[in-house]
């Protein structure tokens, strides 16, 4: 049942317009799944639909954690994806949250290797763009574990530890799937 919920979040959650038909009714989406593989926690995703008569595509990285059910539902995501030939990260989280100092980042063998800016941290989704991204990107490859320290909107402390452990190996599928689609 968890993993069915942690599915239709993921899906629907990277790009809130897919949630909706064209005309921005509440309706399935029309995107359609050509490449899907699992990667530990981490799913690199590529889909497709036409608009127009033409056809569009995306590739993407993704994880949701829900770490919370309902009826306080609240969860926590990073997507990595194409726009305009360029990987964009999203990392979103729940209205309300304040994470700790220092509270979101990547470590390797208990190191820190990647924070993130505490402005980004401020409004959710946080995207990272370009450079930034492509440096988290390869900090996320490189290290073990991504850390979540904060207050939920409920004030109640939470850590979350991401196993990063599969990553590079979701990166480089994700790139290679992109590119096939000429999309990086």
């Amino acid at each position: 049942m968890l993993k069915t919920l942690l599915l239709a979040v993921a899906l629907v959650t990277p790009f809130q317009v897919s949630a909706h038909d064209r005309s921005g009714n509440d309706t399935a989406s029309d995107w359609v799944a050509k490449h899907y593989a699992s990667f530990g926690l981490w799913d690199s995703v590529c889909d497709e639909r036409m608009e127009a008569g033409e056809l569009q595509q995306r590739c993407y990285l993704r994880y949701v954690e829900v770490f919370s059910p309902r009826p306080l539902f609240m969860a926590s995501f990073v997507f990595a994806y194409t726009q305009d030939k360029q990987t964009q990260i999203e990392l979103g989280f729940e209205r309300g949250v304040r994470y700790s100092e220092n509270g979101l980042r990547v470590e390797r063998q208990g190191e820190t290797v990647w924070s993130a800016d505490d402005r980004c941290l401020d409004t959710s989704p946080c995207t990272l763009s370009s450079v930034a991204a492509q440096d988290m990107l390869a900090h996320l490859a490189g290290g073990d574990v991504l850390i979540q320290e904060f207050a939920d909107r409920s004030g109640q402390m939470r850590l979350l530890e991401w196993d990063l452990s599969k990553f590079a190996d979701a990166v480089s599928d994700y790139r290679r799937e992109a590119s096939a689609r000429n999309l990086l």
